[in-house]
């Protein structure tokens, strides 16, 4: 039996999955925080009854957080980063933007 070479053993059957699996985690965690960022700057645009809109903050964060967190975390999934400093580098860039309302 012969030695597999890193590009063989990456394509065998499941070989990346723990690594998929560990950057949806984390492109889960940065899509939320932005989603997040960008519901509560935005959520409340309208105005709401009284006149402010809390209420509809407090939904747009939560709404927004989870749509991306599901959207952070199936797009960080197919792609699959190998290197964590990519995996960082982009999370923090992703972070940035929202919090400088790029994204938004």
């Amino acid at each position: 039996m012969r030695e597999l070479s890193v590009m063989e053993v990456e394509a065998v059957s499941g070989a990346g999955f723990f690594s998929a699996l560990t950057s949806a985690i984390l492109g889960g965690a940065a899509g939320g925080a932005a989603g997040a960022l960008i519901g509560g700057m935005h959520g409340g645009d309208g105005g709401g009854i009284l006149g402010f809109g809390a209420i509809g903050q407090g939904v747009g964060m939560i709404g927004a957080g989870l749509i991306g967190m599901v959207a952070g975390a199936v797009c960080a999934f197919v792609v699959g980063w190998d290197s964590p400093d990519t995996v960082t580098s982009l999370v923090t860039q992703a972070v940035s933007n929202g919090s400088a309302n790029i994204l938004g």
